[in-house]
């Protein structure tokens, strides 16, 4: 089915995204989640990256920030769950310039595709007043920008798109670099230096916020203006719309392969951010992370799926059970600060770990049934999408399709089985906690390693969805292969 785009080409949704970027991070913590603002700036970018390659490269960076970012808040749980109060400090600096790194090797390319897309754009349909207007101080920018445009050999002046993505790269280097200078001050903790500066670490976290916070406004003012400004330029618009739906729009086949690569790619992380990491009794990697993940991915694939809609309730469900699941657990450890071992005795830490176990038991088979439906929807995309199929094909050919697709399929029970395995452990666990460390008994030996059990089925359910995953795709290339902008360029060379 192909995906018929906004009248705006998903301008708007760049526009919006930008609002979670500007605001500054305090030490490790984002008060506006950035991958809540790559979500909304992959979708804007999902009908561009159709268009030409600066958009398509742009978008398969910004997809890569959306997994940087949630491991950003993985390493944040992690960090404040797993990482005594001694190591915390290294552990952030640590962190912090490991992810800074990563992201200006993803960001600073993903915006220069983006602005250079725009141009090109711009100039192929001859378009484009607020991509090619002059720059106010133009002059000035010209001495920092010591090059004409190299798609719009007519400018003589430096464009507001170029100002705007010099702006966006100091912005980018900027950013990246306040949030991990304070961190550095606890290199001269505990060392003979007579000058400790790590003691002034919360002056250095809060004037790096102060600075950024009047970077990241003028910075965000600049980029609403300028998109805002595309936004309302029908014009330029209105040709990247035309040209949507007269070159692209009518190739349905092109659609697939890219949709699934992005729904797969969502419920992949999804199965991933189901490990479990208990920490005092509390998953620091709440269940409704894995849920929304899978949602996503699932609605991604819908208008090629039949079964999207019952798969989104399953998951909405387990979704919201999960919020309960975790709200108990922090209740039981955190805030009414039951141990482990009271919910051996009598009374109400015993009753409250009643409702943990029972939590835990819908939990696995919520799990278990979300499993069932995601890859109910991966076997439609088998039926449907996956083997090359010639025109005027004979029945062999027919039956060596039908015994690809056999194979597919079957290669799709080694996965539901290591999910039940890992559901099973869940429960394994949280009925084993409290016996854990309490005397020599088989049982309570296997409830000290239960956790670290899980896990490893997490990592064998990881690998095998992994696995299919790819041999899904690879069939899916296959058969979409002769469709793809790559293979009509060799075609016509």
């Amino acid at each position: 089915m192909q995906i018929k785009p906004r009248t705006h080409m998903g301008i708007g949704l760049i526009a919006l995204s930008m609002i979670f970027f500007f605001n500054a991070d305090f030490a490790v913590f984002d008060l506006l989640p950035d991958v809540f603002g790559y979500i909304l700036l992959s979708l804007g970018m999902s009908s561009l990256s159709y268009l030409n390659h600066h958009f398509e490269e742009s978008a398969k960076h910004f997809q890569r920030m959306i997994a940087l970012s949630a491991g950003r808040l993985v390493f944040v749980l992690v960090l404040f769950g797993l990482v005594g109060s001694a190591d915390r400090p290294t552990t952030m600096l640590l962190g912090n310039f490991v992810f800074g790194v990563l992201e200006l090797m993803t960001l600073l390319p993903a915006y220069k595709q983006l602005f250079d897309g725009l141009i090109y754009a711009g100039s192929r349909h001859g378009v484009g007043e607020s991509i090619f207007r002059p720059t106010p101080g133009h002059r000035l920018m010209s001495r920092l920008i010591r090059r004409r445009s190299e798609f719009d050999e007519k400018n003589t002046a430096v464009t507001v798109t170029e100002s705007i993505s010099l702006c966006t790269a100091l912005f980018v280097i900027l950013k990246v670099a306040l949030s991990v200078l304070p961190e550095f001050s606890v290199l001269t903790d505990h060392t003979e230096s007579t000058v400790n500066l790590y003691e002034y670490v919360w002056l250095f976290r809060v004037a790096a916020m102060l600075l950024w916070t009047v970077i990241g406004v003028i910075w965000l003012v600049l980029m609403l203006r300028y998109f805002i400004g595309i936004y309302r330029d029908k014009t330029y618009v209105d040709a990247l719309y035309q040209s949507y739906m007269r070159d692209i729009y009518p190739n349905k086949d092109l659609f697939v392969a890219k949709r699934y690569k992005l729904g797969s790619f969502f419920l992949m992380l999804g199965v991933i951010l189901a490990l479990d990491l208990p920490m005092d009794g509390v998953n620091v990697l709440p269940d409704v992370l894995c849920a929304a993940c899978l949602l996503a991915g699932v609605l991604a694939l819908r208008y090629y799926l039949s079964t999207w809609k019952s798969a989104c309730c399953v998951i909405g469900a387990y979704a919201v059970l999960s919020v309960f699941e975790t709200y108990w657990q922090y209740r039981y450890f955190k805030i009414e600060e039951y141990s482990a071992t009271a919910a051996l005795g009598k009374g109400e830490a015993a009753d409250a770990y009643i409702v943990s176990i029972v939590l835990s038991i819908i939990s696995a088979l919520m799990f278990i049934m979300v499993m069932v439906s995601v890859l109910g929807c991966l076997k439609d995309m088998i039926r449907n999408h996956t083997g090359f199929v010639i025109a005027h094909t004979d029945m062999q050919t027919y039956g060596k399709l039908n015994t690809l697709h056999k194979q597919l399929i079957r290669g799709l029970t080694p996965v539901l089985i290591s999910a039940i395995l890992f559901a099973v452990g869940g429960v394994l666990y949280t009925v084993l906690l409290p016996h854990a460390g309490t005397g020599g008994e088989w049982y309570t030996v296997l409830a000290s390693v239960m956790w670290l059990v899980n896990l490893a089925l997490g990592v064998v359910l990881i690998v095998l969805f992994a696995e299919k995953n790819g041999d899904i795709t690879e069939q899916i290339n296959n058969r979409y292969l002769l469709t793809t902008p790559a293979m009509q360029k060799e075609d016509a060379e």
